[in-house]
């Protein structure tokens, strides 16, 4: 099974198919839940996107300044650049 995102707000969604509109409803997690590869497909192309597995990190990390590589670590894992830690709120430190 699936889990698409809505966009914010959004509780169902009529979908056209061959026996006539179907019409999705969120579940309690604000989801919707697909079992059919076609509709997945279909809500794919609509815009709406597949949830992910691992959620979503907060913590904070040192974006490299020269690449861009978003890294665990102070020196950058791609190209090597020593990086000042991000906090939170966005400041650095």
């Amino acid at each position: 099974m699936t889990r698409i995102i809505p966009p914010k707000g959004l509780r169902e969604i009529g979908i056209r198919t061959k026996q006539g509109t179907k019409v999705l409803r969120t579940g309690k997690d604000g989801l919707f839940h697909v079992n059919d590869p076609k509709l997945e497909r279909q809500l794919k192309a609509e815009g709406l996107g597949v949830a992910s597995a691992s959620g979503v990190i907060d913590a904070q990390g040192y974006p490299c300044t020269a690449c861009g590589f978003n890294s665990w670590f102070k020196k950058c894992g791609r190209c090597g650049t020593e990086n000042t830690r991000i906090e939170m709120d966005g400041s650095s430190g």
